[in-house]
């Protein structure tokens, strides 16, 4: 046991002596809460509910680090560390730092240059258009989730702000010997904010291995084109996104069991804050798939209330409405129904920062 202890107390002393630097940061936030589906399609040919803990449906839950040096001259070097995990089971994703992991340097007018793993630019821009803030029922639901989690290998850079404008650009290394374009990734952004209005852009590239676009869920170019209108305290979201293969190098898969090429999806919706503690949101989305991959359209509605500046509790509920050749889950990428079966679920529960 000593051995353990002494590594305990090494570790303690670590973050002690982090937290007594001003410019690194230990933040996080957990999320829990309980999980309904119906209509979900069971081994047998029929269908079922499905009752469960709720870990990241409304968001997920993370802890990281981050810090900042003064390096003279409006230059500062940064960094992030940032891993998300299931409170449910208490486990982190596939890597430990599994959402950020990137330093780099911010020159005040310039903008920054980060090298690492970092979240996907569609992740940010679908969070900003989505009325829900991307739950697991909302914009990802009909791109099965492409725009989630992190790019690995990258080169991001973010401009400064001017006049309301600003972009950033991206480009993942595939590290692919012989292939460049094998595994790479590369997209860009760009936001405009004038007094209420915002406006949001972003295009992305994700190859596979071969350095092809061979599923629009999985390796594409993606489009994604919206907007918000903030009114007091009443927010109206609206939007495109486009999900496009190559109809030569586009196969039959899992996720893909038509080999469809092209996925798009139309949205829109509205957030209300009510008060200091009571927000509503809810939204509209329309997806279809070309290839016989089939239609459908999501109706959602959430609300929140603030315990605190730090704890809310959270209540969501979607009804997803299939076409006849469609399955598109209530929840993005999970518990699929029956082809030609609507569906319905929710979840409620708690959301705590530190």
């Amino acid at each position: 046991m000593r051995k353990p202890i002494f590594l305990a107390s090494l570790f303690a002393a670590g973050v002690g002596a982090a937290h007594a630097q001003s410019s690194v940061t230990l933040y996080g936030r957990i999320t829990a809460g309980l999980d309904f589906v119906n209509n979900v399609a069971t081994t047998d040919g029929r269908t079922g509910n499905q009752y469960r803990f709720a870990s990241n449906q409304y968001g997920p839950s993370w802890w990281g680090l981050m810090g900042t040096e003064d390096l003279g001259g409006g230059l500062h070097a940064e960094f992030k560390l940032e891993s998300s995990f299931s409170s449910g089971t208490g486990q982190v994703g596939q890597s430990l730092f599994n959402r950020f992991a990137y330093v780099g340097l911010n020159k005040d007018g310039w903008g920054s240059l980060w090298a690492g793993q970092v979240m996907s630019l569609t992740d940010e821009t679908g969070y900003y258009l989505d009325p829900l803030g991307e739950q697991s029922i909302g914009i990802a639901n009909f791109a099965k989730g492409r725009a989630y989690g992190s790019r690995s290998n990258t080169v991001t850079y973010n401009s400064p702000k001017w006049a309301g404008f600003s972009f950033r650009l991206q480009n993942g290394f595939g590290n692919e010997a012989g292939n460049f374009r094998g595994n790479r990734q590369f997209s860009g952004s760009a936001t405009y904010a004038l007094g209420g209005f915002n406006a949001y852009g972003v295009y992305e590239e994700l190859r596979d291995p071969n350095g092809k676009f061979a599923n629009p869920w999985v390796s594409s170019r993606e489009y994604m084109i919206g907007g918000t209108y903030q009114f007091s305290a009443l927010k109206f979201y609206a939007g495109y996104q486009a999900l496009v293969s190559s109809g030569s190098d586009t196969v039959a898969s899992t996720t893909n069991p038509v080999a469809a090429t092209r996925s798009e999806q139309e949205w829109f919706g509205a957030s209300y804050q009510v008060g200091p503690a009571l927000g509503i949101g809810a939204g509209w989305f329309h997806g279809n798939a070309n290839h016989g991959g089939g239609s459908g359209n999501l109706a959602v509605i959430g609300t929140t209330y603030n315990l605190s500046k730090r704890t809310f509790v959270y209540a969501t509920f979607g009804a997803m409405f299939n076409g006849k050749n469609s399955n598109w889950p209530v929840e993005t990428a999970d518990s699929l129904p029956l082809a030609g079966h609507n569906q319905q679920g929710g979840y409620f529960g708690m959301m705590h920062t530190f």
